[in-house]
């Protein structure tokens, strides 16, 4: 078997699939195993559906959710690099790091609707193709796929691994608060490999 991230949540999918993975307390959703699982591989099948590949930025402006967990597996499956985003940060920021690393695909949370709205409108000042919103109550951006309906048309079987060992995991931003931020890669998929508790999935 590859090291690759993702598949320490196909694993456990596979040995204790009813066993609760995720809880919200605010929303109340929970999540099996097998449930988040199934979220991640349809998730990551329709990235691969979009043209994402091996190397590809995807960078996520999400709060602590399901969708973030859902993100950063799906794009660890595929070999994707997984650029979070700093919510303290202002669209000036934003807009750096988007362009300095390259993110073609930004996936937002309702938080940051006017934030995401304001870097859509500076057109080719960042390289954002792909804009994905997870819509809740405040509406969806007209530039904007919806996420549940973009991630549920994707296939829930497992993903070809895209990435192993040594490959990039994600790329890190400091604050910037000497100047502007700096991006690091300081992870691959294989370091992660034994971390057991990552995401309380253990």
């Amino acid at each position: 078997m590859k090291n690759n991230i993702g598949l320490l949540l196909t694993k456990r999918a596979i040995i204790n699939p009813e066993r609760e993975a995720y809880v919200d307390s605010s929303s109340g959703l929970r999540l099996t195993f097998a449930e988040l699982n199934s979220r991640c591989n349809c998730l990551a099948n329709s990235l691969l559906e979009l043209g994402i590949k091996h190397g590809d930025r995807v960078a996520l402006a999400l709060m602590n959710s399901a969708e973030f967990i859902e993100a950063y597996f799906a794009v660890a499956k595929i070999g994707g690099i997984v650029v979070p985003l700093n919510w303290r940060l202002v669209p000036d920021e934003l807009e750096f790091i988007l362009k300095d690393s390259g993110s073609e695909t930004l996936i937002f949370g309702e938080e940051f609707i006017e934030t995401v709205s304001d870097l859509h409108g500076r057109g080719d000042k960042t390289d954002v193709k792909i804009w994905i919103q997870v819509a809740e109550d405040n509406g969806q951006n007209e530039f904007a796929q919806d996420y549940v309906q973009f991630r549920d048309r994707g296939d829930s079987a497992e993903p070809e691994v895209g990435a192993e060992e040594d490959d990039l995991l994600y790329i890190m931003y400091t604050s910037g608060t000497t100047g502007l931020p700096k991006g690091g890669c300081p992870f691959s998929q294989y370091f992660y490999l034994g971390a057991n508790n990552f995401y309380c999935i253990n």
